[in-house]
């Protein structure tokens, strides 16, 4: 499973759309959407910010936002 993937699902599992998630950690939808489909990188704020508001243990976000996808 893709990183992007893992986070797409962590997202429905709590029941934030990408609209609803990029109002919530204060970024456009835009914004949000070009930085969960690799072509921006996530600022560490970034990443605070979404682990806050979709409750993410440590090992998820390392697994979502810094793991190496190897395939």
């Amino acid at each position: 499973m893709t990183q992007t993937a893992k986070l797409q699902g962590k997202m429905r599992a709590k029941g934030f759309s990408l609209v609803k998630l990029a109002n919530k950690i204060g970024l456009s939808t835009t914004g949000l959407f070009n930085k969960v489909h690799n072509q921006k990188e996530f600022l560490v704020s970034e990443v605070q910010a979404i682990s806050t508001a979709l409750g993410l243990s440590e090992q998820e976000v390392q697994e979502i936002f810094f793991a190496k996808d190897v395939e």
